[in-house]
């Protein structure tokens, strides 16, 4: 029998994969998703109506801005109109229930508190699909609303009056917000179709009478206000899909699906596939670069070194070429640390302005202009896993490329209506990958140096490095050498800064806000930075590993990394775990919002406390959302995609942090082992298309991802570069680890001073911080927060 089919319309939001793969999973249908803005007469050579029909059922998904802005809500005017002649069964979601309480001169107005993040207790009607449905907890997210007031009621519709304040936990911790005017979402002088508000009926309300769900009376029309896919919204919600589908199959007699079962001649529409379905898509063209071939056989000498991650890393910066040294380093809490050993064979990518360069030694071998996705199937083809033979399964890693991804590159992605960059080329690359077949991974648990290769007939390299760290392990090492100490003291003495302006920073604050509260976000994560400069030397790279270790004395953390590629250096002592993905079919993502400063007088208990309010959890459970969203569109809404823990609160070095897991399962293929190197080639694939996905990591973005990086371009007037972008590793046997990478210092030889008569050579540094900004943030709490954060580092450039 054919499979019912669903038209899912998508207003740009960072929800709508869950949507839809709560809608595959509770109802066992197919999903079809198309944007607000798809031109159906062109794609599809269809009139709006002839396509629309081709479906069982229509779901408008939510979105950022207002109902009334015909390019907020796209599609949705056609598809009420359409839907209506076609008596096929509509359910509007959050912007979808407001476009149709529009469609029916319902009014729309702002809350005087936006519900960014909130589950909420729904009482309703006991009636319709609500019949039996038992307690409801959804989660929000709207700035605008329909009043209950606004509603003829009827009397079976008992509610309890209430003043229209909003709905939201911690209310009192609300400041009085200007709306201001945002470039986004300026209401059409359009007006309803049907001037009379008695076509809907109320089903559902909050307890301060804000409607929550509606039906229309004889169409088979309903609408949420709530987000039923959302990870706090209790499985009732999850019930009430399922209802709404009985209830609209009941009002067709002969469903679609059954018509096209029961026609033996006829032909199934032409219909988009779904985009994110997998990593089924043809093989494209890529471009070639030299580099590793055939089989991989792992080298492994495995040393006991009670002292060894300090050794590793000097000996790692001391050996390494200037422009291609590269540690990913667990300076606190961590197990792993990772140092590459390179030398002028060793590949180098470098991705800028849409142009791929490759290195061997200092000059570039070859220079393409390259699209984004082929830069990135170039990445997939390169690292198609080897025959690895290995007897170290636990470790993270043998051979493959490290690295750093910018945020912009993630940012350009999403087609953003802003300014072009215009940056010139010489700046920040957005993709620099170096290509490391030897390596020394250290095991802080069990104190031991595993020296490995995976570069062919290179077993000498491994037993010559073995001997010097084993003569190594056998001398004393002074924490501290007196002769770095005073060059250190030198340069911190010389060192300048340039900080934020606390006033400019309060004035963006206002104006996210405005946008917060006009409904074009939900968060917004704000940043800004501070520029740092010190005196450098012909070899600058001596300068910048005292820096390094400087930072990583005063700000120890899982995620640290120094990196010297050509030209960029990064000095990063992060505490977010980005993504990983692991041979056994697993993804994980694991995003942190909400933070409270270290203080002597600051326990665990006391920032516990603190970040469980409804300001704090709310934050990270926007986060949460999206990052389900983010995976679901790479895996395909037939994975498993589970929320491991949800704001959880965890201790770093200056900060308490919340953190939530999140992690996705790959489904196997029935002929597929999951040993097998197939499997693991299918790991690689799903890992790096999850790492490119998901880039702009949703922690440093807000939510909607893509409207919110708009504000934000608009509001920052500045390029972020490294900062907010990833740091990490992709493994040739289908493993691979990222951070994000905040509490971090970068600088580009670009903007080096020179030297001159009356001052010496100088190094710029960009340190970025920011937070996430909500209705609910305070002014100076956001200040505050901010420079806790941007202080991690600066710590590492004072005396």
């Amino acid at each position: 029998m054919a499979t019912a089919s669903i038209l899912f319309i998508d207003a740009y939001d960072s929800f709508a994969e869950n949507i839809t793969a709560l809608l595959r999973l509770q109802l066992s249908v197919s999903v079809t998703l198309i944007r607000i803005d798809c031109d159906i007469p062109s794609q599809y050579n269809r009139s709006y109506r002839d396509f629309f029909s081709t479906f069982d059922a229509i779901v408008l998904g939510p979105g950022p801005g207002n109902p009334h802005n015909e390019s907020d809500v796209g599609l949705f005017r056609q598809v009420w109109e359409c839907a209506a002649e076609l008596d096929l069964p509509v359910l509007g979601i959050c912007l979808g229930f407001q476009s149709l309480c529009v469609q029916y001169g319902t009014p729309i107005v702002r809350m005087g508190l936006p519900c960014h993040g909130h589950a909420k207790d729904i009482q309703h009607a006991d009636k319709d699909i609500f019949a039996g449905c038992g307690a409801i907890v959804a989660t929000n997210y709207n700035s605008l609303g329909v009043r209950l007031k606004d509603f003829k009621q009827d009397d079976s519709t008992n509610t309890s009056r209430r003043s229209s304040t909003g709905s939201v936990d911690s209310i009192s911790s609300y400041q009085s917000l200007q709306s201001g005017a945002s470039v986004f979402s300026k209401p059409s002088n359009v007006r309803a179709r049907h001037h009379f508000n008695d076509s809907l009926e109320v089903l559902a309300w909050d307890k301060d009478d804000w409607v929550m769900a509606v039906k229309h009376k004889t169409l088979p029309f309903h609408g949420f206000q709530f987000h039923p896919e959302s990870c706090k919204s209790n499985p009732a919600c999850h019930d009430l899909v399922k209802r709404w589908w009985g209830a609209s199959q009941a009002h067709i007699p002969l469903p679609k699906f059954l018509s096209r079962t029961i026609e033996s001649n006829a032909t199934p529409p032409s219909l988009p596939r779904h985009t994110t379905s997998g990593c089924d898509s043809d093989e494209p063209t890529v471009v070639e670069v030299n580099g590793a071939t055939g089989d991989n056989i792992v080298f492994r000498t495995s040393i006991p070194m009670p002292n060894g991650a300090e050794k590793l890393a000097s000996l790692c910066h001391k050996l390494s070429p200037s422009n291609s040294v590269l540690m990913l380093e667990s300076t606190k809490r961590g197990r792993y640390s990772i140092y590459a050993f390179t030398d002028d064979s060793n590949l180098r990518i470098e991705y800028t302005d849409g142009k791929i360069a490759h290195f061997q030694g200092q000059e570039p071998k070859g220079e393409h202009q390259i699209g984004r996705d082929e830069l990135i199937d170039t990445i997939e083809n390169f690292m198609r896993p080897k025959n690895v033979i290995d007897d170290k399964p636990h470790l993270p890693f043998r051979g493959g490329f490290m690295g750093f991804v910018s945020y912009e590159f993630g940012t350009d992605s999403l087609n953003l209506h802003v300014h072009p960059r215009g940056r010139p080329s010489s700046c920040i690359p957005d993709v620099s990958l170096l290509w490391v077949d030897r390596s020394i991974v250290f095991d802080h648990e069990t104190k031991t140096a595993h020296v490995q290769t995976i570069r062919n007939g290179d077993k000498d390299w491994v037993e010559g490095m073995s001997g010097r760290l084993r003569l190594r392990n056998e001398t004393t090492m002074r924490s501290r050498d007196p002769l770095e100490q005073i060059e250190l003291q030198r340069i911190l003495a010389s060192t300048t800064y340039t900080f934020p302006s606390h006033d400019q920073y309060l004035s963006k604050i206002r104006a996210c806000q405005s946008e917060l509260v006009a409904g074009n976000s939900y968060e917004l994560c704000l940043t800004t930075e501070a520029t740092v400069t010190t005196p450098t030397t012909s070899n600058p790279t001596t300068n910048s590993w005292l820096l390094y270790k400087n930072i990583q004395r005063h700000n120890p953390v899982p995620f640290a990394a120094y990196i010297c590629l050509n030209q960029t250096t990064i000095l990063s002592s992060s505490p977010e775990h980005f993504l990983s993905w692991s041979s056994d079919g697993t993804i994980d993502m694991v995003p942190m919002k909400g933070t409270v400063k270290k203080t002597p007088d600051m326990s665990l208990e006391k920032a516990t406390a603190i970040l469980s309010n409804a300001k704090e959890t709310a934050e990270n459970l926007m986060i949460a959302d999206l990052i389900r969203h983010d995976l679901y569109s790479t895996v395909g809404h037939d994975a498993l995609v589970e929320v491991i823990k949800l704001c959880d609160v965890i201790e770093t070095e200056t900060v308490f942090s919340l953190v939530s897991h999140i992690r996705a399962h790959i489904p196997t293929p029935a002929d597929t082992a999951r040993q097998s190197n197939e499997f693991k080639h299918g790991m690689t694939k799903y890992g790096i298309k999850a790492l490119f996905n998901t880039l702009p990591p949703g922690s440093m973005t807000g939510a909607p991802k893509k409207r919110s990086c708009e504000i934000l371009c608009r509001l920052e007037q500045r390029h972020r570069g490294v900062y907010s972008g990833a740091i990490g590793y992709m493994d040739i046997t289908g493993n691979g680890a990222w951070s994000v990478c905040i509490r971090t210092a970068f600088s580009h030889a670009d903007e080096n001073v020179p030297e001159t008569a009356e001052s010496p050579a100088m190094q710029k540094w960009h340190i970025g911080a920011g937070g996430a900004i909500t209705v609910l943030s305070d002014e100076e709490q956001e200040w505050e927060e901010m420079v806790t954060k941007l202080d991690s580092v600066m710590r590492g450039f004072r005396l």
